[in-house]
């Protein structure tokens, strides 16, 4: 399949799961950012992600964050300083509610439909700092397309962060049981070829329901430090825990594997 019709497939995927999402979570984000000093950034792993965010001067700063969904990630991020702020989705829905929620905050913020591929030329190096968070690198099927992408946007000596799901998360993707330890459902590390969410994307009510076709990739550590590496964007820190913002913190996988990871770069 050509890349346009999986992009394509993806952005209607996603414009049915938001609808999921919304009767999930209901107005939680509409009342949350009528108050200043409300934050997505709540749990133990964000903790962490904040601790990072503190090592980099985003005062004053003009900030973006790529695959930003309904945006309330980038607002809470905007309250740390920057001066201005562009978030970027592919989801018509994600867009329509993320704009709500930048009138209802008062906050300097705009934000953009489009593939994160096809980001119009003017926003070349136009930000000082770019946030990519979990579940975001997987929608690509080629990697260096998308850090060629991203490194554009940023200034020279621009800096990058990515939160994200570790790659052995999506090992489990396929309903791997520990207990009966099937290793046959094990998704493979190494498998280029698409795969497809069959029960829904609702990652935020868990509702199951017959998704649209849609299509993600799995991406080995090294493609993903090679990318960047390949697009100048120079590594600063790589880190590996064992927590993250993902329903796989299991008892059986506590301690035991990596379920995210965070990377700093800048651009040279």
């Amino acid at each position: 399949m050509e890349n346009k019709n999986i992009f394509e497939s993806n952005r209607n995927a996603w414009n049915q799961a938001l609808g999921y999402h919304q009767k999930a979570k209901k107005d939680y984000y509409k009342i949350g950012f009528e108050n200043p000093a409300f934050t997505t950034f709540n749990s133990d792993y964000d903790n962490i992600v904040l601790e990072k965010l503190n090592n980099i001067d985003i005062k004053h700063k003009v900030i973006s964050q790529m695959q930003c969904r309904n945006g309330s990630d980038l607002l809470s991020l905007m309250k740390l300083g920057a001066s201005e702020a562009i978030g970027f989705d592919i989801s018509d829905t994600a867009i329509s509610e993320a704009e709500e929620l930048a009138i209802i905050s008062k906050l300097n913020i705009k934000f953009v439909r489009t593939n994160i591929l096809e980001i119009d030329d003017k926003y070349n190096d136009y930000f000082d700092f770019i946030f990519i968070t979990e579940g975001s690198l997987q929608w690509f099927p080629d990697l260096d397309d998308y850090f060629k992408a991203v490194s554009k946007l940023l200034k020279k000596d621009g800096q990058i962060l990515i939160s994200e799901m570790h790659p052995f998360v999506y090992f489990f993707e396929n309903g791997f049981d520990f207990k009966k330890q099937n290793f046959d459902k094990l998704t493979s590390y190494f498998n280029k070829a698409p795969y497809d969410y069959k029960t829904g994307l609702d990652y935020i009510g868990g509702t199951e329901y017959e998704s649209i076709e849609c299509f993600w990739f799995m991406h080995k550590i090294s493609d993903i430090i090679s990318s960047l590496i390949k697009n100048e964007i120079e590594i600063q820190s790589f880190d590996e825990y064992d927590i993250g913002n993902t329903s796989y913190e299991t008892q059986e996988l506590s301690g035991k594997f990596p379920l995210s990871y965070i990377i700093i770069g800048k651009n040279n």
